[in-house]
């Protein structure tokens, strides 16, 4: 099996002190690709993106572009490939023009699966039902770290056109009126709702995700 999934992912990055300084890049590579290249329907698996280009930032997603000759049997499988890593979410970026599929791990860190040959419409907002929050939570957090990503390298444009996106996309139809203004803001109008959400539908949500992007949040504004 794929070398017991790559000794487990490398022991899930070594027991998840994982840090993303260049001594980590072969074994982020290696790990990535190689959860993949053994699978019949996967025909390559490439480094790509700007930390490929030497151009990426501290916190920049580690991207992979895959060809594959089978779209669906690698997509139902995915999840299961990609377990070794613990991932704390796992998604399809829903907004995408192509399928990306995402794997949330602590730090946070983001490993990102480009089917670049492939297009596809944005999807619609989701409405909340207890099917779908668990998904809305993961959408949540994912992009609300991606944004904090932004604000730590002083890109007040990004922060602010993504906050009214989010808004849109997963607030608004959530039932909250009033555009956040800020990260912290985003979060805290979130987390209340979902906790509403969560009593009207008997259902509970993972928190993991969650405690990782608050800590990550907390860590990389200090005192915003």
């Amino acid at each position: 099996m794929r070398d017991q999934g790559l000794a487990k992912a490398h022991a899930t990055l070594r027991d998840a002190g994982h840090g993303c300084d260049d001594g980590a890049v072969d074994d982020w590579v290696e790990i990535a690709t190689g959860l993949l290249v053994g699978h019949p329907a996967v025909k390559s698996v490439v480094f790509a993106g700007s930390r490929s280009r030497d151009t990426h930032e501290e916190l920049s997603d580690w991207d992979f572009a895959v060809e594959t000759s089978d779209f669906d049997t690698l997509a139902r499988d995915l999840p299961t490939l990609v377990a070794p890593l613990n991932p704390l979410g796992r998604q399809w970026e829903p907004m995408g023009h192509f399928p990306v599929y995402q794997v949330l791990l602590s730090g946070p860190t983001k490993i990102e699966y480009l089917f670049l040959d492939r297009s596809q419409d944005p999807l619609p907002p989701r409405a909340p039902s207890r099917d779908t929050l668990p998904a809305i939570n993961t959408h949540f957090w994912d992009w609300i770290w991606w944004i904090t990503t932004k604000a730590s390298i002083g890109r007040k444009d990004l922060v602010a056109e993504h906050l009214t996106q989010l808004h849109a996309q997963i607030l608004r139809p959530m039932g909250i009126n009033a555009r956040p203004r800020s990260i912290d803001s985003a979060v805290e109008v979130f987390v209340a709702r979902r906790n509403a959400l969560e009593t009207e539908f008997d259902v509970t949500v993972d928190r993991a995700l969650e405690r990782e992007v608050r800590q990550g949040i907390d860590r990389v504004l200090g005192d915003r």
